[in-house]
């Protein structure tokens, strides 16, 4: 009996003394791969290059889940994976994130899960005071609410006619491990992150479109538009226009990457004729394994 404890005893020894070889492996790597990641960043700064590539790390989530196993939960990786991005490449360059304020801290949690816990963050009073900190402020990004249908004045609408040094883009959508599910469900919390930084193809993508249309455009007609143009829309949202009442705009959420300069965008507004007076790729957001799944 004796012999036997002891036995066991030895053996769980044994396995905590791996777990400390693993551990210590793990450190290593992660230690490597932040070297590593610190030369890509001064790279990137020498030939200009946008250092913070969501589509990329978009990429390496979606390899990630593909080859992942238990018994670790899906989102234990994401987490530990946002966390390893944000804290060696974000935080490296400096980056500050201000968060919309909203009701509870749903908002708050979604941004923190998604830029980890060493990048600063700081809570803005007032949806277009937190624009303001991006475009002429010291933020780099900022986290808004999901538009909502018919609401009056929406943020969104205030992205329409920025150029140059104000161009604002959605980049990516929150909750981070569940950007499938906003497709296809409703989910309760939900938000967007707006940068300067460039919206860019991931090859699994859904995309904002604004547009200014003559206020008797119907949604009807925006939705068989669409349609004729091989859209697949998930989502619209309509408000009047704050300058025009003659203007309505809306904003268009579709599958697939869209651009400025892209073709099935211009086919798709050449369908409203003289009715529509401007369009707007406004970004998207790359969409990533869910985490439950």
């Amino acid at each position: 009996m004796i012999m036997a404890e002891a036995k066991a005893l030895e053996t769980l020894s044994d396995i905590r003394c791996k777990i400390d070889r693993i551990d210590d492996k793990v450190h290593d790597l992660l230690m490597d791969r932040a070297s590593l990641v610190s030369s890509v960043a001064q790279a990137k700064r020498g030939d200009g290059m946008q250092i913070v590539q969501p589509a990329r790390e978009a990429r390496l989530m979606r390899r990630l889940m593909k080859r992942h196993k238990e018994p670790l939960p899906r989102r234990t990786i994401i987490c530990i994976w946002r966390e390893l991005i944000s804290s060696v490449s974000l935080l490296q360059t400096g980056l500050r994130v201000v968060v919309a304020d909203g009701k509870g801290f749903e908002r708050w949690d979604m941004a923190k899960n998604y830029f980890g816990s060493s990048l600063p963050m700081r809570s803005v009073g007032g949806l277009q005071n937190a624009l303001s900190e991006v475009t002429k402020g010291p933020a780099d990004f900022v986290v808004m609410p999901w538009p909502e249908m018919e609401e009056e004045n929406p943020w969104w609408a205030s992205l329409f006619h920025r150029q140059g040094d104000e161009s604002l883009s959605i980049i990516c959508a929150l909750p981070y491990d569940k950007t499938e599910a906003l497709q296809t469900s409703e989910v309760a919390d939900k938000a967007v992150v707006v940068s300067k930084i460039s919206f860019m193809d991931s090859d699994n993508d859904n995309s904002f479109i604004g547009l200014e249309l003559d206020a008797d455009v119907s949604r009807a007609s925006i939705s068989e538009h669409a349609k004729a143009a091989k859209f697949d829309l998930i989502n619209m949202y309509s408000a009047p226009s704050a300058h025009n009442k003659e203007i309505k705009n809306h904003l268009l959420l579709v599958k697939g990457y869209v651009g400025q300069s892209s073709n099935k965008a211009y086919e798709f507004v050449k369908r409203f004729g003289k009715a529509c007076h401007h369009y707007y790729a406004l970004g998207g957001y790359p969409v990533i394994p869910d985490s439950e799944d």
